[in-house]
């Protein structure tokens, strides 16, 4: 590189209301408390606005993606408080769409800054906005741009290997604002570059040395945790681990001073907790993925002092398996998976799992997803018709026993295994499926996956026949379940994400030229021709949108939390909260 400078529901919800009663009615102070919990009760003459923000689990770092090498998982927690410290050149909106933040403009091909060249390779150029400094006072420059190019590129550096730096050849400060970077080949998520998606920008004044004189070791500097130094709207107060994280306004962001004078972020063990603290009137915000739906409603009948606002996370699906060990052998058929399909009553699932709150999913593509309209009359739809079920299963030799059950030409019973993940919402979806394909006479095996073999590749691999679990709502997230180059092989030590074994060589090309066409005309063609190729074939069957939850209290303004799924920041306009009174 080159560098230079209903039934459910009801159960559910009163079992949770009489643990979150109980958890308040026993529950004392188990961790340490900041000085103050909620701006107005801070003392003199001028109360200080504050917003108190909980999070699941703990916060270990406050740049989650150092420490890669050890194969630590980032978690909900750190990625909120993340954006909230530091943003990058850009970021996305609540649409996913990325808009310039600390740069003048994004690179495009209309605008200039985004260059392909014949031989495949490419150019893109940023400048950076005037008057941009970093919460020490020292100008953020081209040169922090470059230095952090280099730092997480480099093999030897403990940070979180991302596909797309793979690209990359090299970068050059052209001038303090500017930079450029040069490309091996064409990657469309160059835009994404110098945000929290991509190599998410260092001070180059505080970590050069350090780098330089040992680069796995650095990952264990302060300057991580409790010595963080961003750009974000809030800068680093107090850090106590395991409890709370204090930010406070700063002063010199570029795009204003923060309406609100401290952010308390509080770090809670579990869902319970919060929930707690969010009855008690302790939590103005909650905007993890703790909550599951049935939480979520309990919180929505009891806080008087706030509400709930849902958005689409992703999708239940069943993965399909096409590995040699799958069973029935008739899994290969499409005609077979488009019948078990046709056998779903998907909207009843929505109604009884959901409420009637999200919709049903067609393809792991959200609705709320930039690229969904381009597409939509591409997707491949096998809605809810039990006789255009039963007319595929006689089509592939199954009739009825007396008994209701299909029976194939040797009067063998047509009997499928179903595995769901241990959450809660998996289970209820695959128990809903399982009904419905013995209403269609199929014999269904139910396995919940126990915990502990949650880490254990080839068991998660080598499901016989379905498996439901939650598929992601972006393209670069779902996508490369179905890619044939990602197939989970015992060679590979069952490592991949595409855990069906699914091959499709057309899904191939069509995926490779989405990745590799910058024009977005051409782009969206190829995304097309991806979609109706998964949404035809069926590798999986997706069921219902499901649903996360903001916890927004009445008392704080001008938050608007993100619709999508997608890159969509959670803190996107943090310095524009508020609160009321």
């Amino acid at each position: 590189m080159i560098i230079a400078s209903g039934g459910f529901r009801a159960t559910c919800r009163g079992s949770w209301l009489a643990l979150v009663l109980l958890v308040l009615a026993c529950s004392g102070p188990a961790t340490a408390q900041p000085p103050s919990t909620r701006g107005n009760e801070v003392p003199g003459p001028t109360a200080l606005k504050r917003v108190a923000l909980a999070v699941g689990g703990d916060v270990r770092l406050l740049y989650p993606s150092v420490g890669g090498i050890e194969g630590g998982s980032t978690t909900a927690g750190e990625e909120i408080v993340l954006e909230l410290v530091n943003r990058g050149l850009s970021e996305a909106d609540p649409a996913s769409v990325f808009q310039p933040v600390l740069a003048e403009a994004l690179p495009t091909l209309d605008n200039g800054l985004w260059q392909v060249f014949p031989d495949g390779r490419m150019e893109t150029t940023w400048r950076i906005k005037p008057g941009v400094q970093w919460h020490d006072g020292t100008p953020y420059t081209s040169a922090d741009l470059v230095f952090t190019l280099g730092l997480v590129t480099d093999p030897s550096s403990a940070f979180k290997r991302q596909p797309a730096y793979a690209a990359i050849e090299g970068a050059e400060a052209i001038d303090p604002r500017t930079v450029r970077v040069t490309w091996k080949q064409v990657s469309i998520e160059a835009n994404t570059l110098f945000s929290r998606e991509l190599a998410s920008p260092l001070p180059r004044h505080l970590l050069e040395s350090s780098a330089a004189a040992d680069r796995v070791s650095f990952s264990q500097l302060p300057y991580w945790s409790t010595e963080y130094v961003g750009t974000g709207p809030f800068k680093l107060k107090d850090f106590v681990a395991g409890s709370y994280i204090i930010f406070e306004a700063n002063d010199a962001f570029v795009m204003g001073r923060p309406k609100v004078d401290e952010v308390e972020v509080k770090l809670l063990p579990d869902a319970n907790a919060i929930m707690a603290n969010v009855l008690a009137g302790s939590v103005d915000l909650m905007l993890g993925r703790e909550f599951n739906f049935d939480r979520a409603m309990v919180v929505e009948q009891q806080w008087k002092d706030g509400r709930a606002e849902p958005r689409i996370s992703g999708s239940m699906a069943l993965y399909v398996q096409f590995g040699p060990w799958r069973d029935p052998a008739v899994l290969s058929d499409v005609a077979f998976r488009r019948a078990l399909l046709h056998a779903i009553d998907r909207q009843q699932l929505v109604d009884i799992l959901l409420d009637g709150r999200s919709s049903v999913a067609h393809v792991f593509l959200g609705p709320n997803e930039p690229e969904y309209d381009a597409i939509e009359t591409s997707i491949q739809r096998n809605d809810y018709d039990p006789r255009r079920s039963a007319q595929l299963l006689e089509s592939l030799g199954y009739t009825r026993a007396a008994d209701g059950l299909l029976r194939d030409r040797a009067s063998q019973q047509l009997a499928v295994e179903i595995r769901a993940d241990p959450g809660d919402t998996e289970q209820k979806a695959m128990h809903a499926v399982a009904d419905a394909w013995h209403q269609a006479g199929v014999v269904v095996d139910q396995v919940v996956i126990p915990a502990q073999r949650m880490r254990d590749p080839e068991y998660l691999v080598t499901y016989p026949a379905f498996h439901v679990r939650g598929e992601s709502s972006r393209i670069t997230g779902a996508i490369t379940n179905y890619l044939s180059a990602n197939a989970a092989l015992p060679e590979k030590a069952w490592i991949g994400a595409n855990r069906g074994i699914y091959r499709d060589p057309e899904l191939d090309e069509a995926v490779a030229r989405y990745f590799g066409t910058v024009p977005i005309d051409q782009r969206v063609d190829a995304l097309r021709t991806a979609i109706r190729r998964v949404t035809d074939q069926r590798p999986t069957m997706n069921l219902f949108y499901s649903l996360q939850f903001t916890l927004i209290a009445n008392r704080v303004a001008n938050m608007e939390p993100s619709r999508s799924s997608g890159a969509a920041s959670k803190t996107w306009n943090s310095h524009l909260w508020d609160v009321k009174g």
